[in-house]
């Protein structure tokens, strides 16, 4: 008898636990009919509905999560009535409640849509559109409220990614492409021109967050759907080579280099060292020539060109190359530095294959070594963090005796 009564109690207490959880769903519903609504309000509304969102006999019901969107989708305005008279906002609090209330929306919508079946158990076929026939009752409000705010979750991205929130940046800029994206929904908006720009933002997200691999996936994406900016294969190429995909970085290097040309020498140099180093020297040179065709006075190709025939010979054939490069741009670093290390090598060989030694031998390979420092020091001045060209100067500083430059560099190491 007793055990009968504890059972019976246990019963009672489960079916007056569910009651209070229908009277939270109403409670909240009431709650927000006020016609002084405010953000906290809006807060201590959710907060008598939460507890709804997770017992078992609310959770999977279609106005519970409706509800929830409903809230959310009002708190949202309510930040942005508060920004509009000059109120300051907690951009954070308030892009997080237009994420929440997405993935409310499309629980709600997944309870709610619910497909109706013939006398056979069969789902009925709406002759008109194809699609299988559903009855709902929430469906519609949700979907109103969502494609109501579509540009929100775009604009929530921006200022979620403003404030370094990587995570949330993501998921606004993902819904809002998902939004846009239900073309097999009537109710929802058609796909849009920023769909791709969108997909772009959020592969930079994926990047601040350090998914490289999702960020790459999303900026192959955005370049496929007609966004075809140089960042997003910058931003791809930097993504490839941080996971040592050299294959997909050739690869893309390519399709930016048919894009864009010599505007970026970063592309063509790739494809110059992909072939080079599979010692293709002939495919290099017909790169760099079909390139200069259309840019004979471009310093970097000039660079590029010496860089391939001193891969093939040696440097002493490839300075006229460097020598150009920096007849066309006094300030190209690199071939600065190419031109330097010329004068370098030689006054290095001469030294080995001289039969001099001692003050002769300096006489005769110094001014080699002066004829280099003009070149190197610019190039040094233009970029300091060369370790080849650093060494360089190290030793060219402590043969000419020149004690307070090698101190200043090493001092700067």
């Amino acid at each position: 008898m007793k055990k009968i009564i504890i059972i019976c109690c246990f019963a009672v207490l489960l079916s007056l636990n569910a009651t209070g959880q229908h009277l939270a769903v109403n409670e909240a519903k009431k709650a927000i009919t006020g016609l002084t609504m405010t953000v906290d309000s809006y807060n201590r509304a959710f907060a008598k509905l939460k507890p709804a969102l997770t017992h078992e006999e609310t959770a999977g019901n279609a106005e519970t999560w409706s509800l929830a969107n409903r809230i959310k989708v009002e708190q949202y305005d309510k930040y942005m009535d508060n920004r509009r008279v000059g109120k300051k906002v907690d951009v954070k609090a308030m892009g997080h409640t237009l994420i929440d209330a997405y993935d409310y929306g499309m629980k709600a919508l997944e309870l709610d849509t619910v497909r109706i079946l013939d006398k056979k158990g069969e789902p009925v076929i709406d002759k008109k559109t194809k699609r299988a026939k559903v009855k709902t009752k929430y469906s519609k409000e949700v979907v109103n409220r969502l494609v109501d705010h579509h540009d929100s979750y775009r604009i929530a991205g921006s200022e979620l990614y403003n404030v370094k929130d990587w995570d949330g940046a993501y998921k606004a800029w993902d819904y809002y492409c998902r939004l846009a994206s239900r073309i097999d929904d009537p109710r929802w908006i058609k796909p849009d021109s920023l769909i791709a720009e969108v997909r772009y933002y959020q592969g930079i997200a994926a990047w601040q967050k350090a998914d490289t691999i999702d960020a790459v996936r999303l900026f192959s994406i955005s370049r496929h759907t007609g966004y075809n900016h140089k960042e997003v294969y910058d931003y791809a190429l930097v993504c490839l080579n941080d996971m040592g995909n050299e294959e997909e970085v050739v690869k893309l290097a390519w399709e930016a280099f048919l894009k864009f040309g010599t505007s970026d020498p970063q592309y063509i140099r790739i494809l110059i060292n992909d072939f080079i180093a599979r010692e293709d020297y002939s495919g290099a040179n017909d790169l760099i020539d079909e390139a200069m065709e259309a840019g004979a006075d471009d310093d970097e190709l000039w660079n590029l060109k010496g860089l391939v025939v001193e891969s093939r010979d040696d440097i002493f054939e490839a300075f006229p190359y460097y020598m150009r490069c920096v007849e066309l741009n006094d300030s190209n670093a690199s071939g600065l530095f190419n031109v330097g290390r010329y004068f370098y090598n030689k006054a290095m060989e001469t030294r080995q294959n001289s039969p001099l030694y001692g003050k002769r031998l300096a006489d005769l390979v110094n001014p080699i070594y002066r004829e280099a420092l003009p070149y190197l020091e610019k190039s040094y001045a233009l970029n300091p963090h060369n370790p080849e060209l650093v060494n360089a100067l190290r030793d060219i500083y402590y043969k000419l005796g020149e004690a307070d430059k090698l101190q200043a560099i090493e001092s700067a190491q």
